[in-house]
C-alpha cells in the first residue's frame, strides 16, 4: 500500500543517511532524561490522507503507543510491543474548534473528519473508517442562518482533527442538568481533632465564586457526617437550621425542599453554613461515621438531575450501611497478603457506584489524617464513577498539609468538568479494543460511562489486531458530554497512523512515552485484580521481551550474546521508566508504604496523562540552584520562564557545597550541603540556616520585581510556577527541606525520588540495565 510503501521507504531512506531518529543506541551510562520532553516519532503520512490541509491530533488529545502499526498481528507479536491509544479528551488548555452541524457514516457512525474521501464530483464522501460510500448532505455547503453558499473546505470538522459539535436534542435522553454538589463532610471526634471541618468548609466557602455556575443554576447541599448526619436547611432571606437525623439505619430527608439549593439564591445561607461550620463542630466528641446512610440521602438529593458528591473524610464508615471492618495492615506490608488489602472489603460500594453512574452521580472520596480509613474500599466510589481520590495522610490545621489541601482541593473543584459523560472509540476496521484502564464504569463492551470528565483525566486502551490492516488506520474517539455552561455537546478526536510490514519501522517509530504510560496503568490494574508481585514481575517481563524482540529482530546480535544493552533510539528510555514505575509508591516493593498511601499512588497511576505521569510523577526534576545560568528563571520574552538544565536522579550530583531542587510534582524537596555558603541559603529563603523537615518557602521579592540580595529567591519562585504550570497547577505541593546531615526520614524520601540509584526496593538504573542485558543474552525471560 502507498503509506506503509512511504513509511518503509523513509525509514531505509534515513537509515542510510544515519539520521538520528532511526539510530539504534547503546544503553550505558546516564539516560537522556531531556528526551522526555521531545515530540513523538513523526507520522509518515502518504500525501493525499487528508481532504484538505487540516490541523493534526495534538499528542495531549490521544497517542498511539506505534507510530507505525503493524499490518498484521504476527508482525505486532513479533516485536513484543503493546498497542494501545492513550485519550485526554479534556485537556487543561483545549481551545477546541466549534462545527456547524454533525454529519456521520451511516453505517459504522463515524464523524465526518479530515481524512475522508469526496467523490462523485463531490456529491458523496467516502467513509475513512469502513469504506462505505455516503451521501454528502445538501446543508453541507450552505449556511441556512445567512442563506448563502459556504466553502466546504473551511468546515472545522475537515480542517481539524479535533473538533466539537453541539448536541441536537436526539442526542439528549433530558435537557442538559445543572451542576450539583453534594459535601459530605466527617464532622466525628477524629476529624474535629484535625480541625477538619473549619478548613474543609472554609475551603469550600473561598472556592464557592469559581465554582462552574455560569447559567446560575448550579446547586449546592451540605451535611455534616458522625454517628448523626447533620443537614442544614437554607431558605432565602431566613436563618439556615441544622436539622439532625439520628436513626441512620433507613434515612428520610429531614425537610422536603431547600437542602439541595440554588447557589446564587440561597448564597448569604450558604456563607453562614459554611463560616459556622468549624466552630459548630470543634468538641464534637460524637464518634462513629454513618458515610453510607449519607451517601443514600445524597442519592435522594441528586436522584432526578445526577450531579457530584464530594466525601471528606478522617475517620472509617463504622455506622449503618456501608460500614467497613477495620483491617489491621502493619505485619502484611511487604507479603504476599498485602494484595489482599488493596481489594475492596465487600461489593456494598462498588454496587453503589454501579447505581450512581446510572444516575449520573460521580463522587470524589477525600481522606484526610492517619487513621486507616479502607481507601481501598471507600476509594472504588471515585473509580467507578470517573472520580478523583485525593489524600492528605499529614493533614492537621495550621500545619502545611491543610495549606496544600485548601489549594488543590479548591483547584479541583474549580476545574470545568465535563458531566453525563460516555466515551467511545472507535478504530478501523482490523482493529479491536480489548481492556480499558482508568476511572469509569464500563455500561457496554465499548463505552465508558463517566458521570463527570475532569480536564486532563486521561483513558487508556489496548488493541488488538484481528485482520490484515490497510496502509493507514483510524482512531476516532467521541465524548458525548454537558458542558459546565449547561451546553450538550460532542468531542470528536481522530487520529490517522500508517501501517507497514516492517519490523524496524514499528520499533523506531514506537512512541516511548505513551508505552510507558499504557504499561504502567496495566500493571496497577493488575496489581488491583491479582497481585503487587504478579504486576511488577509482568511489567519488567514486557521491557525484557520487547528489548529482546528489538535485539533480535533488528540488531547484528540477533541470536549471540552482546556485550551491550542496545535498544533503538525512540525507545531509549523505556528501562528508565520501567524502574521509575517499579519504584513508585503504587508498584514499590518492600514493607514502608503504607496501603492508603499505595491506593493514592495507583489513582494517580490510572488518572494522569503522559506527559504529567511521567515527569515529574514518574521521573522527577532534579536542577541546582547555586549554579544557574544568568537568564534561567527569568522571563524568555515570550511569557515563558527559562528552565536550568535537568541534572542525573542521582545523589552523585548532590554537591557538598551545592543547593539542590528535586520536584516530583506530588512534592517537592530543597537539598542543602552540609558545606554551602550561608550566604547562599539567606539570598534563597531570607535567612542563613535551614533545618530538615516540612518547609514552606517565602516569596521575598517586592510585587513579582527582585529585592536587592534576593535575585535567587524571585527565581527559584518563578520555577516552582513554572513547573507548576506544566503539571496544569493539579499539585501544590509540600516543600521538604533535606540537609545532607539531617533527619533521616526526610534523606529517606529524597533517596525514593533519586530513580537511578539503588535502593531497599528496587536496583540502580545500571544495575537493571545489566541485569536485563543478561537475561536477553540466556533468552531467560
Amino acid at each position: 500500500g502507498q503509506g506503509q510503501g512511504q513509511v518503509d521507504g523513509l525509514t531505509q531512506q534515513f537509515g542510510q543517511m544515519g539520521m538520528a531518529e532511526f539510530q539504534t543506541v547503546v544503553l550505558n551510562g546516564r539516560p537522556d532524561l531531556a528526551a522526555l520532553d521531545e515530540a513523538p516519532p513523526a507520522m509518515r503520512l502518504a500525501p493525499g490522507t487528508m481532504c484538505v490541509a487540516a490541523s493534526e491530533c495534538a499528542p495531549r488529545f490521544q497517542r498511539s503507543t506505534l507510530n507505525a502499526v503493524p499490518r498484521t498481528d504476527k508482525l505486532l507479536k513479533k516485536t513484543r510491543l503493546p498497542l494501545g491509544l492513550l485519550v485526554t479528551p479534556v485537556c487543561a488548555d483545549d481551545d477546541v474548534a466549534v462545527a456547524p452541524d454533525i454529519v456521520r457514516c451511516r453505517r459504522c457512525r463515524t464523524y465526518i473528519n479530515p481524512f475522508v474521501a469526496f467523490t462523485d464530483g463531490g456529491r458523496r464522501w467516502r467513509c475513512n473508517m469502513c469504506g462505505l460510500s455516503n451521501d454528502v448532505p445538501l446543508t453541507f455547503d450552505y449556511d441556512s442562518a445567512t442563506q448563502t453558499q459556504k466553502d466546504r473546505w473551511a468546515r472545522a470538522d475537515l480542517r481539524n482533527a479535533v473538533v466539537e459539535f453541539v448536541a441536537p436534542l436526539e442526542y439528549m435522553v433530558r435537557p442538559p442538568m445543572p451542576p450539583a454538589y453534594v459535601f459530605l463532610i466527617d464532622v466525628s471526634y477524629a476529624s474535629a481533632q484535625l480541625g477538619a471541618p473549619g478548613v474543609v468548609a472554609q475551603t469550600i466557602r473561598d472556592t464557592l465564586d469559581q465554582l462552574p455556575d455560569a447559567d446560575g443554576r448550579t446547586r449546592v447541599a451540605i451535611i455534616g457526617v458522625d454517628a448523626q448526619l447533620h443537614f442544614f436547611q437554607m431558605r432565602t432571606g431566613a436563618e439556615p437550621q441544622q436539622l439532625v437525623v439520628g436513626d441512620v439505619d433507613d434515612v428520610v430527608l429531614p425537610a422536603p425542599s431547600d437542602l439541595l439549593v440554588n447557589l446564587s439564591d440561597a448564597r448569604s445561607s450558604l456563607d453562614i453554613v459554611l463560616e459556622r461550620f468549624g466552630a459548630m463542630f470543634s468538641n464534637n466528641h460524637g464518634v462513629g461515621n454513618a458515610l453510607g446512610p449519607a451517601i443514600r440521602a445524597a442519592q435522594q438529593m441528586l436522584g432526578g438531575i445526577g450531579g457530584r458528591i464530594v466525601a471528606i473524610m478522617a475517620s472509617p464508615p463504622t455506622t449503618g450501611e456501608g460500614l467497613v471492618e477495620p483491617r489491621a495492615e502493619g505485619r502484611d506490608l511487604g507479603t504476599p497478603r498485602e494484595s489482599e488489602l488493596l481489594r475492596a472489603q465487600g461489593t456494598w460500594y462498588k454496587n453503589v457506584a454501579a447505581d450512581c453512574s446510572r444516575a449520573q452521580i460521580a463522587f470524589d472520596t477525600v481522606f484526610v489524617g492517619q487513621q486507616a480509613m479502607d481507601v481501598a474500599t471507600v476509594g472504588g466510589l471515585a473509580r467507578y464513577t470517573g472520580g478523583t481520590l485525593l489524600h492528605y495522610p499529614a493533614f492537621m490545621a495550621g500545619r502545611p498539609e491543610a495549606v496544600r489541601f485548601s489549594s488543590e482541593f479548591g483547584q479541583h473543584l474549580a476545574g470545568a468538568a465535563g458531566l453525563e459523560a460516555v466515551l467511545r472509540v472507535r478504530a478501523s476496521k482490523g482493529l479491536r479494543m480489548s481492556a480499558y484502564y482508568g476511572h469509569f464504569f464500563l455500561r457496554s463492551l465499548d463505552l465508558l460511562a463517566l458521570p463527570s470528565v475532569d480536564p486532563g483525566r486521561c483513558y487508556a486502551v489496548d488493541l488488538e489486531i484481528d485482520e490484515t490492516l490497510p496502509p493507514v488506520v483510524y482512531f476516532q474517539t467521541a465524548l458525548l458530554h454537558t458542558t459546565a455552561l449547561g451546553e450538550r455537546r460532542i468531542r470528536v478526536v481522530t487520529q490517522a497512523v500508517p501501517t507497514t510490514d516492517n519490523a524496524h519501522s514499528v520499533f523506531h517509530h514506537a512512541d516511548q512515552s505513551a508505552i510507558a504510560a499504557l504499561l504502567a496503568k496495566k500493571a496497577v490494574d493488575r496489581a488491583l485484580s491479582a497481585r503487587l508481585e504478579d504486576a511488577r514481575e509482568a511489567l519488567q517481563h514486557k521491557t525484557l521481551e520487547i528489548l529482546g524482540a528489538f535485539k533480535t529482530l533488528c540488531t547484528q546480535a540477533s541470536s549471540g550474546a552482546a556485550t551491550q544493552l542496545q535498544a533503538p533510539r525512540a525507545l531509549r528510555l523505556l528501562p528508565l521508566l520501567t524502574l521509575a514505575t517499579l519504584k513508585h509508591p503504587a508498584l514499590r516493593g518492600g514493607n514502608n508504604v503504607r496501603v492508603a498511601d499505595r491506593i493514592a499512588a495507583m489513582s494517580l497511576v490510572l488518572t494522569l496523562p503522559p506527559e504529567t505521569l511521567l515527569q515529574p510523577l514518574l521521573v522527577p526534576r532534579v536542577y541546582a540552584l547555586h549554579e544557574l545560568e544568568p537568564n534561567v528563571g527569568l522571563d524568555d520574552g515570550s511569557g515563558s520562564v527559562v528552565m536550568p538544565q535537568l541534572l542525573p536522579l542521582s545523589a552523585e550530583v548532590l554537591a557538598p557545597r551545592g543547593v539542590f531542587l528535586v520536584y516530583s510534582g506530588a512534592d517537592a524537596i530543597l537539598w542543602v550541603g552540609r558545606d554551602v555558603d550561608p550566604s547562599m541559603i539567606a539570598s534563597l529563603v531570607g535567612e542563613p540556616h535551614v533545618q530538615s523537615g516540612v518547609f514552606t518557602f517565602p516569596d521575598l521579592s517586592d510585587n513579582g520585581s527582585p529585592r536587592p540580595g534576593f535575585e535567587l529567591n524571585m527565581r527559584t519562585n518563578n520555577l516552582l510556577r513554572a513547573l507548576s504550570l506544566l503539571c496544569h497547577g493539579m499539585w501544590a505541593p509540600p516543600m521538604f527541606v533535606c540537609r545532607e546531615d539531617g533527619d533521616q526520614q526526610v534523606r529517606l524520601l529524597l533517596a525514593q525520588r533519586l530513580v537511578e540509584d539503588m535502593d531497599t526496593a528496587a536496583p540502580s538504573y545500571s544495575q537493571f540495565l545489566n541485569q536485563m542485558r543478561d537475561k536477553i543474552n540466556r533468552g531467560s525471560f
